[in-house]
Order: C-alpha cells, then structure tokens, then sequence
C-alpha cells in the first residue's frame, strides 16, 4: 500500500511537474534560510559548553554601588583568587587568567637579538597552572603539571608555534622576548576550537606577572584580571554569594567600598554584554529569539505558499478526485496519498535546501566572521529539528489542500459541476493571505528599524572629530616615552601631517581608565563618581575638535597639575552654571587640583552606552599612543612616513595603526553583521 501511495506520489509530481517545480522551489528557499539561521544560532549557543565542568564553573564579577553611574567590571584585585583559594577549601578549583591583547611578541636568538617580531592581538593570556585544570584545553606536547609553574615560561598553541618557528614540534624550549623579558616555551596547546570565549595562542605562566605586580594589594584592579571558581556540587550560586559577600566585608571593604562580588556563570558570559569577554563579542538572548522567530516564520510563509499554490490548483484535478472515488477510494485514502505528495515534496525541498545551505556556507562565515563547518549541518540537535521540522511542514502544507482535494463530490466532479470556491476555502485562503502580509509587513519595519539604527550610528555625533586620524601605538617602556618629542618633531616634517597629539586613549577608546572623584568636603568612603580619566597633551583637544564650554585648557606640564571635566561631571556635581565651577577643587585617583575648563560632553564608548562623566589633565610619562590628524589625500605618504619614523626609533616593535573613524565603527560590527543577516533573511520572507 506504501510502495504504491509513494509510486502514484511520484507520477503526480511528475504530471504536474510546473506547479511542483515552483512548490519545490518555494520550500526549499524557506527549508535553507531556516536550516542558516539554526545552524548559526547552534553556534552561538555552544560557546564553551565543550568543558567538563562548564555547569559549574563561575566567573567573579564586580558591580559597583554608585546609583549614577554603575558599574560591571570583570576585573578583581589581585589577591582575590589566592585568598578565595585559603578561605573556602570546600572550592573544587579556584583560577585566575589575565587577558593582555596588543603585547609586542619577539622570536629571539641565542644572543638575545630578534629575529621575528610580531604583535599579538586578544590572544595573548596570563594564567596559572589551575585554568587548564579546570577548563578543557588540552596539550599537545609538554606536562601540563609544571608547564606554567615558573616564572618566564608559556605555552603556545600549534596555530602560533607554527607563526613564530615554522614547525610547531621545534618550539620547545626555545626563547620569546614577551613585556620585555625572556620567555621559554614549555608546552604546546592543541588549537582551542572556535567557539570559546578564551582565544588562546600564547599562555604566559601568572608566576611572571606576580614577579613584577604586588599581589598583595587589594586596591590593585584590572579589567583584564578575571577570576573564575569551580563550585562543589552541593554548593549553589546563591549560597556562595552569601559567603562572597562576607569575603568582600572582609578583605575589600576595608580598601574600596564601593563595589561588591558576585558570580556570572560560565554559559552566560558569550551574551551578557555588560561584562564581555576576552572574545570581544556577544550574542544576546534577545538576538537569538529574533533570529529564531525570523526563522520560524520563513518556514511558515513557504507553507502558507504552498498551501495556497495548491488550493488554487485544485480544480485541475478535481476529474483525478472524482475517478478514484468512483472506483472505490474513500476520503482517508486520498487524503494519505495527498500529504504523501506533500511529503516527498517537502524531502525534495529538503534535500535541495542542503545543497544551498553548503553553498551560502562560506559567504556567511565571512559576513559573520565565523567558523561554521558543513559538518555543523549533520549535528544531533540540528538532525532533530529537521526532522521535526520536515513533518511540520509536511503536515502544515499538506493537510488542508488533502482535505480540500479528497473532499470534492464525484457526481458533481464527473458531470462538470463542481466548484472550488466554497465560501470557507475563500475565507480560509484569504486568512492565510492576510497572515503572510502582516508577517512582511512586521519584518519590513523590523529591517527599517535596524537600517534606521546602522544609520544613527554611522552619522550620529560623538562630540568630537574622528575623520582623518590615525592612532599609533607607543612601546610600553620608559626609554619609548622619552621619545615623545623627537616623534613630534619629526612627523611635523612629513607633508600630509596637519596636527600631532599624544596622549594614553583616544576620546572614544571603547574603556579607559576609570578612577574616584572626590569632592574636598567628602569625608566618607565612597567617591562623588567614578570617572573616565583621560591623559591628554594640550595639543588634544584641537585635533579632536573638543569644544571649551566654559575656562581654558590646562598649560602644558609633565605631571598632574589642573584637571579639565566634562559637563557631566559639572552636573554629578550639582553645579548648574559651569562656569561655577572653574577654580573647584577635586580629588582625582589621589591627586587633588583645580578644575580649570569643561568642555562639552562626548562619548567614550560606544552610542549604545551613556555619556561618561570625564576629567582630563597631562601625564606625559603615561602617553602611549599618538593621534595623527592628516591629509585624506596624503594618506599612503603619511603612513609609509609614521612607519619608517616608528622603525627607526622602535626597531624591536611593531608598526601597528588604525584608523580612528574605522576603529569606532567596529563597536557596531557585530550589530552591522547582524543586521546584514535580518535584512536577507527578512528580503527572502518578504
């Protein structure tokens, strides 16, 4: 009965081979879009998920106490994970690891001299031996025991051993100039895969940071300096939060009382993006129900396509109903042999959606810049919601046109009488017309709005200029910094090079430097606010077009003297006239001067983030890159010039530049990614 249900399936498909074609054809755009979005969403999900223990591993997070401005941090002081260690034992594992993106790598020789130098990116770590006790990354080559005990050791993966000595298996025990000192190889890694939030190519032991940071000071915090612990079984979040919080009255509100310790776990690191990560992006829950929605209704509208292809078709064999039932098919058995057409049409357009989504593969890895493989297609979970969704759609698109079908009245069929336009087969299909419109209309206005955002923040104004500059980087050493005015003088000498200014962050640096305001009149703990504090030489604030509201700027000085703030400031402080506020002094990260001018407020984030309050001033010897206003149209000479500059006095560095207007765009390269995403898939259901 089967074979034959299939066999008639088959002749009928083919009979009628246009409307099957474009049937196919409609299924099979929906079934690819639909299989895309999973398989991206499949990703996103999996993010570190690959680790034994990821159910009950923990990052320790701080948030700040400050109701105007607070804060998420990732970072914690220094002696928090050895103190946690000491004061519960009952932890499976305590571990931290330091994110340092943007070292200066150098391949030495015997001698000490460079033979290859290279500038690492966001995968470049600090860690002690206990991270890879806790996390799943495994070695290669080494004992990962002792590997990262010592001081002036690190592990590579086989992606960078290969980058810096050609054949990963030769890389032990040879020596890497890593933060200026000498680091021997002792391990190599296996290549981490893709989908983890700790990007690792170069492992330094934590051992060589302790030799050279005090480990003992708790007011001592960096953002990079991530603590993660592994709970017991019998200890949930909650209650380990009630110990944190003792933890913290004890050893840190003593020093800093305006934060407290809380745990993030681990599987909600990738799409929290009040903390981020050493990855530097995130997916949000509230993206993956969009793209999920965006997916569902794909697959319905190519039901609802069908269905109504179908129907309106239905008098083309209605003498085929007629027939079968004079010689003795009841409803029932037409009604199998037409969802059984419906069914292989569906497999068909499964099959075909396939073959689209291996081609449309590649291109969405490069638009998301992601590393999905065809292998991610044929994964259980996906396996499974094709299948379900294969009989969905099966018994979404067949049902009603085998019921409109199997329903005709033979009589009425063989003496031509018939008629398919019954009064609830019109409102029916009219209902399902309706529904597709008010789906593209919802996904129309969904894609003006994303454009409508890309727009806004492509042309909106942060408060100052970012056209036309280059930023640089400066070595991090003393000898580099002294360099500052020899660089001055001669960048002045290249055509092209219209204004030159150094200072620690550009305006917009997407994080900084934040610190304690203070007020003359606080006698309490707790700071005014916490500022973003930018060191700026006077130069500044005319190549970024900063605008005066009220004073001057500060004079130029080699130390901290005067402050410059933003208008938010003035407003946190309850001033209403700026100019009131000329001559205040305020206590910033112990330093106490005047203010002596506001300029007006400017984003040092991105637009999605509010204004900053901000105080500026000279720290010359803290300068560690250079703000190069320029000639568009002297762009080649201009950089062909820095490097040459950069060579000559930096011989053991990296050149590295970026452009300004470039590097805040990328804030909004996921959200633009994304909405490149929305827009083809909301085009395809449109």
């Amino acid at each position: 009965m089967i074979k034959n249900y299939i066999k008639t399936a088959f002749r009928a498909l083919i009979r009628h081979r246009s409307n099957s074609i474009v049937n196919i054809a409609g299924l099979m755009v929906g079934f690819a879009a639909f299989l895309l979005i999973f398989v991206v969403l499949q990703y996103e999900q999996s993010f570190d998920s690959f680790h034994t223990n990821a159910n009950r591993i923990y990052r320790v997070v701080r948030i700040g106490k400050n109701p105007v401005n607070r804060e998420y941090r990732t970072g914690v002081p220094f002696p928090v994970t050895q103190t946690l260690r000491t004061d519960f034992p009952q932890l499976t594992n305590a571990t931290a690891i330091f994110g340092a993106g943007g070292v200066q790598v150098n391949v030495t020789a015997a001698d000490g001299s460079t033979l290859k130098k290279f500038k690492e990116g966001n995968d470049l770590f600090i860690a002690e031996p206990q991270f890879f006790k806790m996390f799943d990354f495994s070695l290669a080559e080494g004992n990962i025991a002792n590997a990262l005990a010592e001081p002036n050791t690190a592990l590579l993966t086989k992606e960078i051993a290969s980058k810096y000595f050609g054949e990963w298996k030769t890389a032990i025990g040879r020596t890497l100039k890593i933060f200026g000192f000498p680091i021997k190889v002792t391990g190599i890694l296996n290549n981490p895969p893709s989908n983890t939030d700790f990007p690792l190519g170069v492992v330094v032991s934590y051992a060589t940071l302790a030799k050279n940071v005090d480990m003992n000071n708790w007011s001592n915090i960096s953002d990079q300096n991530y603590c993660f612990v592994q709970l017991p079984s019998k200890h949930s979040q909650q209650q380990f939060e009630k110990l944190l919080a003792r933890f913290v009255d004890k050893h840190i509100k003593p020093v800093n009382p305006n934060y407290d310790l809380f745990l993030q776990p681990l599987n909600e690191i990738h799409y929290d993006e009040r903390y981020g990560n050493f990855n530097g992006r995130t997916f949000s829950k509230d993206l993956i129900l969009a793209l999920s929605l965006i997916g569902l209704f794909l697959l319905i509208i190519a039901c609802v396509n069908f269905i109504n292809l179908t129907t309106a078709q239905a008098m083309n064999r209605a003498r085929e109903v007629g027939v079968r039932k004079v010689v003795g098919a009841n409803r029932t058995q037409l009604m199998l042999q037409f969802l059984g057409e419906t069914g292989i049409t569906s497999l068909l357009a499964l099959i075909g959606s396939l073959i689209i989504a291996f081609i449309c593969l590649p291109s969405l890895n490069n638009l998301l810049e992601i590393h999905l493989s065809t292998s991610d297609l044929y994964s259980t979970s996906l396996v499974l919601i094709v299948f379900g969704a294969l009989v969905l759609v099966t018994f979404l698109s067949g049902f009603y046109p085998a019921l409109v079908l199997s329903g005709f009245d033979p009589v009425n069929v063989l003496k031509g009488t018939v008629s398919g336009d019954n009064k609830k087969g019109i409102f029916f299909r009219r209902g399902l017309v309706v529904f597709q419109f008010v789906i593209a209309q919802t996904l129309i206005i969904g894609t003006l709005i994303v454009a409508s955002q890309m727009d806004y923040f492509r042309t909106a104004d942060m408060g100052f200029n970012k056209k036309a500059i280059i930023n640089a980087g400066i070595p991090d050493d003393s000898l580099s910094r002294t360099k500052i005015d020899l660089l001055r003088n001669e960048l002045y000498n290249v055509p092209g090079i219209e204004n030159i200014s150094f200072s620690m962050f550009a305006p917009a640096e997407g994080g900084g430097w934040y610190t304690d305001l203070r007020t003359t009149n606080n006698k309490t703990n707790n700071p005014d606010m916490i500022v973003n504090m930018k060191g700026a030489d006077t130069s500044y604030f005319r190549l970024y077009n900063l605008q005066l509201v009220a004073g001057r700027i500060y004079f130029p000085s080699d130390t901290i003297r005067e402050f410059v703030v933003n208008e938010t400031v003035v407003k946190n402080l309850g001033i209403q006239n700026p100019r009131s506020a000329i001559g205040k002094l305020i206590n910033v990260n112990g330093k106490t001067c005047p203010i002596v001018g506001i300029v007006k407020d400017f984003h040092v984030n991105s637009l999605r983030d509010p204004i900053n309050p901000v105080v500026m001033t000279t720290i010359k010897g803290a300068y560690g890159l250079a703000n190069i206003k320029f000639n568009l149209n002297k762009a080649k000479t201009v950089i062909a010039a820095m490097e040459n500059t950069w060579n000559k006095n930096f011989p053991d560095y990296v050149f590295e530049y970026s452009f300004l207007d470039q590097s805040i765009a990328d804030y909004y390269k996921q959200e633009n990614q994304l909405s490149q995403l929305y827009k083809i898939f909301s085009g395809i259901a449109i």
